[in-house]
């Protein structure tokens, strides 16, 4: 697993400043807070035999880039996205124990800040921290998977903007978190700029995996457009179509594999039964 971890630039960036200031034992231990915390996250993820690509490592926290789309069940994600926070319950559970047994007294209080600075930040809900990831969760459980998708940039921007009102106001000079901040301008950019391409990437993975969601018959009219009909689909959900006035029932593959194999992206779903 280990060999999958990348360090970001910003996080080198720290890291050199940290050296510079002499507080470079300051940055080996949040080094090991941010990695244990990553960790948790790949464990979690492979457990539920999920791919991970890569573990990169960010001065707040990290990311496990992972191969899944939001086709996994809701439980299995929440449970990979809070296996990282989780994790500097027992870290900080085992610092006290020791701190009051008399096994450690230096760098214990910075040990607990770092932990708690890690956790609080992870959890705030902005995109792609944890907070943010669970704020997705919960809007694809509500929404479709495209909606579900807008909805949480557009929520996420507004808690970013309020974090750079209050960085501003309080903590003007704050390097670190300036640069924390650029980072999330930039992950929402990106993220906002492949929208349509993330969402293709949820259809394509119903379309090329066996795909056992709860069933549920989707009613359309014929003239419905093909790409209308699949921007409606949800997470966790196995789709049979029934084309009203056709009488034609038929698997959310057929329309797939139309979307994908066919290229009939903007055709109205009845001509694909005439």
């Amino acid at each position: 697993m280990f060999r999958l971890i990348t360090i970001h630039p910003l996080f080198w960036m720290t890291i050199g400043l940290s050296v510079l200031t002499g507080r470079f034992r300051e940055m080996l231990l949040l080094f090991a807070v941010v990695l244990i915390h990553e960790v948790g996250h790949a464990t979690a993820a492979r457990y539920f035999g999920w791919r991970v690509n890569e573990i990169i490592l960010l001065p707040f926290g990290g990311v496990a880039v992972v191969d899944e789309h939001g086709n996994r069940p809701l439980k299995e994600e929440l449970i990979v996205i809070l296996a990282g926070p989780v994790q500097h319950i027992w870290m900080m559970g085992i610092g006290t124990l020791f701190h009051y047994m008399g096994l450690w007294h230096d760098m214990y209080e910075l040990f607990m800040l770092h932990n708690m600075m890690v956790l609080l930040f992870n959890l705030l809900p902005i995109w792609p921290l944890d907070g943010g990831k669970l704020l997705f969760l919960f809007y694809t459980s509500i929404y479709p998977f495209k909606a579900a998708h807008r909805a949480m940039l557009r929520s996420s921007l507004l808690f970013l903007l309020i974090l750079v009102v209050l960085t501003v106001s309080i903590f003007p000079i704050h390097l670190n978190l300036w640069m924390v901040i650029l980072f999330l301008c930039v992950a929402h950019f990106k993220e906002w700029k492949h929208h349509q391409y993330i969402y293709l990437r949820f259809l394509l993975e119903r379309y090329s995996k066996k795909y056992d969601g709860a069933n549920q018959v989707l009613t359309v009219m014929p003239e419905m457009k093909l790409n209308d009909i699949l921007a409606t689909f949800s997470r966790g959900r196995h789709y049979q179509i029934f084309i009203q006035n056709l009488n034609v029932k038929t698997d959310e593959q057929e329309l797939l594999e139309a979307y994908f194999k066919k290229n009939q992206i903007g055709c109205a779903v009845g001509s694909l039964f005439l």
